[in-house]
């Protein structure tokens, strides 16, 4: 399966709203691309203090890992096989990949409640 550089994808997160937003494949090629087969992520929402996470079935190690996210990033968390979405600028507890860019009001995702529906789907 080729998957094109740039993949549009909406996320719903329950309470919350729809967001648009982005995988973007030179980011972190390998990662972005199992994701991508992946489609559609579905989870219930955890919360770290600068994003909203789901676990997904991914394993797979740190590819282009980053020291630091952007309100907006879409990001993979290899611990926990985890796909975040960043509402402020921080500096990771643990190895981190950028995989995507999220627009919108992303304030409001700190109002997401713990085990809330979080979809992830193409668009």
């Amino acid at each position: 399966m080729s998957v094109p550089v740039r993949v549009p994808v909406k996320v719903w997160v329950e309470g919350v709203g729809e967001y648009k937003a982005e995988l973007i494949k030179f980011l972190a090629p390998a990662t972005v691309t199992e994701l991508v087969r992946l489609l559609p992520i579905e989870g219930m929402a955890g919360l770290w203090d600068y994003a909203v996470y789901i676990e997904t079935r991914m394993v797979r190690g740190a590819e282009k890992p980053v020291e630091e996210v952007d309100c907006g990033d879409m990001i993979f968390w290899p611990p926990a096989g985890a796909l975040g979405f960043v509402f402020k600028k921080a500096k990771p507890y643990a190895q981190t990949v950028k995989v995507g860019k999220l627009s919108g009001e992303l304030a409001a995702l700190t109002k997401t409640r713990p085990g809330a529906r979080v979809r992830v789907l193409k668009s």
